[in-house]
């Protein structure tokens, strides 16, 4: 193989998984014969877990796209590609069907379509479970019917699709497409009532006993955004502006709490209207909403992703109560990076809400695409979830691991191209590892989505090869074997108890976005780089790390973090600031702030709020440039530390207990700094930290276990740790065990408890 499984025990049992556990596509241990399948999330082993018919299995699936070509699971490529990973001991299939795709013009039903999806599968992988990915947006002819009920932006018109062949159905969800607004009360309660018929109808036949999942899906991509976020303001709509004063009336009671709240004697329910681009673009207090000033928009925003969030509970809900057995639900929801700076415009701000229904049993979404978006050796892998929140909520999160590896061939035309084809393989079956290995020692899992048989090829180092044909991203004999050996580890992980094992907690806040700029016109000078850039520096540091939300923190067991970092946590009612000051700041734990913590309390906006959450005595003062901090005589030999854009206000540290580490360049004041206190040690920095050295440098005062000191990247749990290496050479293994490692880049695994390495 060329996937090495060392000896040992652990080595002996993933060899003796693949050789006969699944090789030779057996039964799988939670069929019986003729019966339905059931399917739950439930916790087990210390992690949320699906379980078939009571059984509990892996959490890796592979999924066809939507995209024409590749979507149909009994055609050619499709097929083919479902039983190589068949072959590999993977039972979980996800297929797209949408809406329109049955329900008829004249109100009827038509199941032939998901019928033979389902049989595509079964006909490859007789045992296989199929969960739909099931697309809830308006048919056209609907949307033709009922031009009222749609989405509208502010300042343009929305535009039809262009047909232009077998158009994707999803194409255009990014422009400024005609699609039915998430307010649209008709387009609820028919989408409601078609789903409900389908579960009905579809669990009575021979197809729906395979069916274990629905994925709830709808906006942008299936994915829940605004439709039109990324660069259009949204939803101006009729039926949103009724919405958004149901809301307000249902939030505030009386019109005399409106007035209060707002600070506007004339506001009014029945006038209330939504907040237009100029409006959300202006803030009050430097870069901050005031939040009363501004309070109309922020509660707009509040209602917008209240409304998403609550669509896809009930959506959920009207699965789980017309299917008669157990099924999964979830959807595409909890996205907290890399999505391009529109948190508030279309991003996923209701996450405790969703997190809190008991009808949702997993959230998915796609990897991380930026900044290094993992596409070359030597980038991290990461989803873009705030993982841990889930763990303590009880919900699975599954990566969508879309990310194609890169094509080489080893002829271009005539000519012999197999050195640089044989390294591509050697990359890429590292980078497999690496993105599948990051969800499961995270106790998640993943399904591969494969745009590869529709011919949508997106590396962007691919080589052409116009007459190479069409294949599925990872139809290649290395890396099929490859996914066969994560398989095996998979089922080992998935009855090891987990624990997290990581001494660091990285805390971030959704409230807080709504109260910074939001708009492509004026857009927040920072919270992209809190929430986007100094996360990746995490991952440089070579520390392991949980990210949580704030709301979260009094769920969690601190005991084993000896850091905690606090991202974009500009909002902190009395609660949280009691819980950090009794809970978090103690037991002699490092607590690193970054620009503003807490200076928001949901009410106003002071800096002493700052100072006395952090215990460091802070200022403001104001910069018309981005801000860059020199290190001093401590870290002398560190970057200096920029950030990207100028904000006001500005903080700076103006304490005589505090040791100085440097200063804003062209202030020539104190601009981060260390604070030893009664129960801990406080850092602070005015600008976010991009520089995992930086991070280095706290994690060994605080104790902290560092994997990696170069760059390499570290991903693990209690028992085993990862870790990717862009170069060759000697690497110092956790436990000062060298390896030596020829492949370039190279990801190993490794037993922290033996120091044995699993994959090499």
């Amino acid at each position: 193989m060329h996937v090495s499984l060392l000896c040992g025990t652990l080595g002996r049992n993933l060899l003796l998984m693949a050789l006969f556990g699944w090789a030779f596509g057996c039964q799988s241990e939670y069929q019986e014969d003729g019966a339905a399948y059931s399917a739950a999330v439930g916790p087990y082993k210390g992690k949320p877990t699906i379980f078939l018919n009571g059984t509990p299995v892996a959490p890796v699936q592979y999924g066809l796209t939507d995209v024409p070509g590749g979507r149909w699971s009994w055609e050619e490529i499709p097929q083919h590609n479902i039983r190589q990973f068949c072959e590999q001991g993977i039972r979980l299939y996800q297929l797209d069907l949408f809406l329109e795709q049955f329900w008829q013009a004249d109100g009827s039903l038509d199941l032939s379509l998901a019928k033979k999806q389902v049989d595509g599968v079964l006909e490859v992988c007789p045992d296989a479970g199929v969960v739909f990915r099931f697309h809830l947006n308006a048919p056209k002819w609907w949307m033709e019917r009922h031009p009222e009920e749609m989405t509208r932006y502010d300042g343009v018109e929305p535009m039809p699709d262009e047909q232009l062949g077998f158009s994707r159905i999803l194409e255009a969800d990014a422009r400024i497409p005609m699609r039915a607004s998430f307010a649209s009360k008709r387009w609820q309660s028919e989408a409601r009532e078609k789903l409900a018929a389908f579960c009905q109808s579809f669990s009575k036949t021979p197809q729906g006993d395979r069916l274990i999942g629905m994925h709830l899906a709808n906006g942008v991509y299936g994915e829940w955004h605004q439709w039109g976020f990324m660069r259009n303001e949204a939803d101006f709509c009729s039926a949103m502006e009724a919405h958004f004063r149901e809301w307000l009336q249902q939030k505030y009671g009386s019109q005399t709490a409106l007035q209060r709240a707002w600070a506007d004697s004339t506001a009014s329910f029945a006038s209330a209207s939504i907040p237009d681009t100029e409006e959300r673009s202006h803030t009050s207090a430097g870069i901050f909403r005031d939040p009363q000033a501004e309070r109309n928009v922020i509660d707009y925003y509040s209602c917008q992703h209240e409304l998403v969030a609550d669509l896809i509970i009930d959506f959920c809900s009207t699965v789980k109560e017309n299917w008669p057995r157990p099924i999964l639900t979830g959807a595409f929801y909890g996205y907290y990076f890399s999505v391009f700076g529109r948190e508030a415009a279309g991003g996923h701000l209701a996450l405790q809400k969703v997190l809190a229904s008991d009808q949702i049993d997993y959230l998915s979404g796609p990897q991380s695409y930026y900044p290094d978006s993992g596409y070359q050796p030597g980038e991290p892998y990461r989803s873009r979830t705030l993982n841990h929140s889930l763990l303590l909520n009880g919900k699975l999160w599954l990566d969508e691991y879309d990310q194609q590896p890169r094509r080489v061939w080893p002829y271009q035309g005539l000519t012999e191209n197999r050195e640089a084809y044989e390294q591509a393989l050697t990359a890429n079956v590292s980078m497999i590892r690496r993105n599948v290995l990051y969800p499961l020692l995270k106790g998640q899992g993943l399904w591969f989505y494969d745009f590869g048989p529709a011919s949508m090829h997106l590396h962007p180092n691919n080589q052409r090869n116009d007459q190479a044909g069409t294949n599925g991203y990872w139809d290649h004999p290395r890396y099929m074997e490859t996914i066969g050996a994560l398989k095996a580890i998979a089922d080992t992980l998935l009855h090891q108890e987990y624990e997290s094992g990581a001494e660091v907690l990285a805390v971030f806040d959704t409230e807080s976005i709504k109260y910074t700029r939001s708009t492509r016109q004026q857009p927040c000078p920072i919270t992209p780089q809190l929430i986007n850039y100094s996360s990746l520096a995490l991952f440089y540091s070579g520390a392991l790390f949980d990210a949580i939300h704030l709301a979260d923190l009094e769920k969690a067991d601190l005991s084993s973090y000896k850091a905690v970092v606090f991202f974009n946590t500009f909002v902190m009612d009395a609660g949280s600031r009691a819980l950090i000051k009794n809970k978090v700041a103690a037991e002699g734990r490092h607590l690193v702030w970054m620009y503003a913590p807490g200076y928001l309390d949901g009410k106003g906006h002071q800096s002493r709020f700052v100072s006395e959450l952090t215990g460091i005595n802070l200022k403001t003062t104001h910069y018309d440039e981005a801000l860059k901090i020199i290190f001093g005589d401590t870290w002398t030999t560190l970057d200096p530390m920029e950030a990207t854009a100028a904000y006001d206000p500005v903080f700076y540290p103006e304490d005589p207990e505090m040791t100085q580490l440097g200063t804003y360049q062209g202030l020539n004041l104190p601009a981060i700094g260390m604070k030893e206190q009664a129960t801990h040690t406080a850092w602070y920095s005015g600008v976010p930290i991009v520089n995992a050295e930086v991070f280095r440098q706290i994690w060994e005062k605080a104790g902290v276990s560092i994997y990696t000191d170069n760059g390499d990247i570290a991903y693990g749990n209690r028992d085993w740790i990862m870790i990717h290496s862009k170069t060759a050479g000697t690497k110092v293994l956790p436990g000062g065990k060298e390896i030596e490692t020829k492949s370039t880049p190279s990801t190993l695994l490794l037993d922290r408890q033996s120091n044995q390495l699993l994959l090499e």
